[in-house]
């Protein structure tokens, strides 16, 4: 979830439940962040040191422990509000120091706070112009490397603190009226996550007995057949999931009736008739709930549901556990969080025949201790982070032994990640599903989950089953799958033999039979048509992840000369040679890397296998850096040019990066990055910033990633940015990325040509802030929106763009306009036919292939 003010929520309705005694006002979501996007914009900090950092997930973190540390966000003018975060400390100077968050921030100086202090107490406090007045204290306990849910309400002159869900100071206070939220410590070092601010309903107090409007007739509206798989076991008092069956039957048009119904405290079928607009955030379904669409036009959008308790520690199921929920024909969109969120050792759930896409964090998330869910037949598309099961890594204490889960028959459709990403569940079976064109995983299984991924159909998938992914690793067994396309590796359970790892496979000639037809749903169209795959014996797998006695002695790839705008004499420079004039040398470990690349003078530096970084990493001109074979890795952080010059990038594959993969900024010219592949950096993957100038990129293969370049970083640099910027872009394979492809301010001429776009969820190219692109040459396949220019693009202005001799396939329109600097004028070259460009860039970009 990226942080945003959630402005339609500051309009929120007013939900009144009114039913069976069960009356509560629904707060609405005014602010959020998870810090999921890599970047901290939007908040002012002052002292310490401030970071994104990766915690299980991304997460904001202050390292110092030698000062106070402020960070702020939001509007001077909000008022009453609760502030959420999530807060790990880390260290503590002293007992007496603390760490925590604020509301009614009024300077960087002035607010109230709720802090966890070094001895083990939890503080309410006024801090007026740097004076710290407690108001209220109360014993909690304090565990550093251990995460805290903090809560801070101010609502007129009441405070109220809470601590894991349990409210443990209050005291009442007038000195500030309103003000903006903020993250602190004070000579102590802490993480934070998942802040959110939430604004109470709008209306009449909540106290009446105001029923839901009366709703429609509900018509033919029932749960069509019987859930298969964990939703069917009989375990923790329950046998098998039934939903609202032997309840009420209610329909349902329009939000607050919705939210009316799904609170109530009895067995109910909700029938939801039309979409349903929802104030952004999560909203509580109660226990033994049905909500069924009707017929093919029934939805939900902007909000999502939570299945589930409020987050606590405890590690064992609760008696007041929600349970047996069934989500069946309804179409999720744009939900501000997750679509669908299942917690807090929920169980007896069954999410089946949905359409989900355009969501904002997760849409099918299951953690935090649930268990015997079903997830079957749905329809996911247009999304990255598309099923989680296991949210973090240090979970294990609630999800080992649990998040028993099955999903089947479900279409992943262009979905890069998540398909699922599994942490400590087991079993979890992975069947029936069709995989189509997933640019990152299928399905990855680590923390030691026990995964069985069998009879699956794979087209197109990048890696289909991994157990190695961005963590600590799991078990999997895959079996009688299929796999088609352009597939990557599937890499699986380590099977060890006398101590080695081995590969084990049944061979055989595969047999397939796949059957395409669609499925008309009950009571009209269906959401999604289906792809049916009947599939018999394949191949039984399982992978190690190295083989003893493969490795073969590697070379660097040759290194010949750029074209492009990195070949021009300007600046003092004939081109770019990068380390031509100097030794060679090769690294294989973290420090021998550095110290490399931070030696003065020219250096070839040849990198053996996977070293890992963390940050950016600042290259020295007159570089360059080379990957070693095919399986040379930079994995953690990446490269930044700081006023550098003349530097190779080549041959390498860039994966984790905690902020960009390479940064290119501070009038660093003569760049020249080529053959490299960039998977899941948290930021960008190149970013060509603050005047940067002469810059190739070439060749590159970006799999799946979001933001994958861009060129000019602010609409407020035109000082530093106009009359620089200028970079030839080509032959790079755009893999189901995004955006970014770049996005570019100010510069002038960027020339764009003989790229395959395919897949791009966003859009392609983006012109803005009078920059001038040339775009020509290019393939575009699937691509919504190839070209933004003389409309301007989110809040940047218009920029010029000349396109021509591109191919579209599957795509929208290229908003051109204007006239552009040709690149001639610059430097020569020879432009291939579009339509030779997907062989020419799958054949030739990316690490390994120069």
């Amino acid at each position: 979830m990226r942080k945003k003010p959630l402005l339609g929520a500051v309009a929120a309705l007013t939900v009144l439940i009114g039913v069976a005694g069960m009356n509560a006002a629904f707060a609405a979501a005014l602010f959020g962040d998870t810090f999921d996007d890599g970047d901290a914009n939007g908040w002012t900090k002052t002292g310490g040191s401030w970071s994104v950092v990766s915690d299980g997930s991304p997460a904001y973190r202050q390292a110092s422990t030698g000062a106070n540390a402020k960070t702020q966000a939001g509007d001077l003018a909000w008022t009453d509000y609760t502030l959420r975060a999530r807060v790990k400390p880390t260290a503590f100077a002293t007992s007496a120091r603390s760490v925590g968050i604020t509301a009614r921030s009024t300077t960087l100086s002035s607010y109230y706070a709720l802090v966890l202090t070094g001895g083990g107490a939890a503080q309410l406090q006024r801090v007026a112009n740097g004076t710290v007045t407690t108001l209220g204290s109360a014993a909690v306990g304090v565990t550093t490397g251990t995460w805290y849910d903090l809560a801070l309400r101010v609502t007129g002159s009441t405070l109220a603190g809470s601590v894991n869900g349990t409210q443990v100071v209050q005291a009442t206070d007038s000195t500030f009226a309103a003000g903006r939220i903020g993250l602190v410590t004070s000579y102590a070092s802490a993480t934070f996550d998942d802040v959110v601010v939430e604004t109470p309903a709008p209306g009449p107090d909540p106290t009446g007995t105001t029923p839901p409007t009366s709703p429609p007739d509900p018509g033919d509206c029932r749960v069509a057949g019987a859930p298969t798989g964990f939703a069917t076991v009989n375990a923790l008092g329950r046998n098998g999931t039934t939903g609202g069956a032997g309840g009420a039957t209610v329909a349902v048009d329009t939000a607050a009736e919705l939210l009316g119904a799904i609170g109530r405290t009895e067995p109910l079928t909700i029938c939801v008739s039309g979409t349903i607009a929802l104030p952004a955030g999560m909203y509580d379904v109660a226990s033994d709930k049905s909500i069924v669409g009707v017929g093919a036009t029934a939805g939900i959008t902007g909000g999502g549901f939570n299945i589930g308790l409020p987050v606590s520690t405890v590690t064992s199921p609760p008696a007041n556990a929600v349970q047996n929920v069934i989500i069946q024909n309804l179409s999720f969109r744009n939900a501000a969080d997750d679509s669908i969120n299942v917690q807090m050792f929920s169980h007896h759930v069954w999410l089946d025949h949905n359409d989900l896409a355009q969501g904002y964090d997760g849409l099918i998330d299951i953690k935090r201790g649930s268990s015997y869910v079903t997830v079957s037949w749905n329809h996911t598309h247009h999304h990255t982070k598309n099923m989680l099961l296991g949210h973090d890594d240090a979970n294990g204490a609630q999800d080992t032994g649990r998040l028993m889960v099955s999903y089947h028959h479900n279409w992943f459709d262009a979905t890069p990640q998540r398909n699922p990403r599994v942490r400590f569940g087991e079993p979890v079976h992975v069947y029936n599903n069709y995989y189509f064109y997933n640019t990152d995983t299928g399905v990855a299984c680590q923390n030691n989950a026990g995964c069985l991924v069998e009879g699956n159909y794979f087209e197109n998938v990048e890696e289909p089953v991994t157990n190695t992914y961005a963590g600590p690793a799991g078990r999997c067994v895959a079996r009688n799958n299929v796999f088609a396309g352009r597939v990557g590796d599937a890499r699986l359970l380590r099977h060890r033999a006398g101590g080695r790892r081995v590969l084990r496979v049944h061979a055989g000639r595969p047999e397939r039979r796949q059957g395409d037809r669609d499925r008309r749903r009950r009571r009209g169209e269906g959401v999604m048509n289906r792809r049916v795959v009947a599939l018999h014996a394949l191949t039984t797998v399982l992978i190690a992840t190295g083989l003893a006695g493969t490795a073969k002695a590697a070379t660097a790839a040759a290194v010949a000369a750029p074209d492009g705008f990195a070949s021009v004499a300007a600046l003092g420079l004939p081109g770019t040679t990068g380390g031509v004039a100097g030794p060679t040398v090769t690294v294989d470990t973290t420090d021998e890397l550095l110290t490399a690349i931070d030696t003065v003078g020219p250096m070839t530096i040849q990198v053996s296998g996977t070293i890992a970084i963390t940050s950016k990493q600042g290259v020295r001109p007159n570089k360059t850096i080379v990957g070693l074979g095919s399986s040379a890795v930079i994995t953690g952080g990446g490269f930044d040019f700081y006023r550098s010059s003349n530097v190779i990038v080549r041959n390498l594959t860039f994966t984790n990066a905690e902020d960009d993969a390479v940064n290119v900024g501070q009038q660093s010219h003569h760049i020249w990055i080529d053959h490299n592949t960039f998977v899941r950096p948290v930021d960008g993957s190149i970013d060509i910033v603050r005047g940067a100038d002469y810059v190739t990129v070439s060749w590159n293969h970006f799999a799946g990633t979001d933001k994958s370049m861009l060129i000019g970083h602010s609409d407020g640099a035109a000082s530093t940015d106009i009359g620089h910027l200028k970079a030839s872009i080509h032959h790079n394979f755009f893999d189901g990325s995004r955006q970014r492809h770049p996005r570019v301010r100010f510069g002038e001429p960027v020339h764009v040509y003989n790229n395959y776009f395919r897949g791009n969820e966003l859009y392609g190219v983006a012109s803005t802030e009078n920059a001038g692109v040339l775009v020509e040459g290019n393939y575009f396949a699937t691509v919504p929106f190839p070209c933004h220019s003389t409309s301007g693009y989110a809040d940047s202005g218009p920029g010029r763009l000349v396109q021509r001799a591109n191919v579209f396939v599957g795509s929208g329109p290229c908003e051109a306009g204007g006239a552009v600097v040709e690149p001639r004028t610059f430097y020569a070259y020879t432009l291939d036919a579009a339509a030779s460009v997907p062989g020419l860039v799958t054949g030739g970009a990316g690490a390994g292939r120069p």
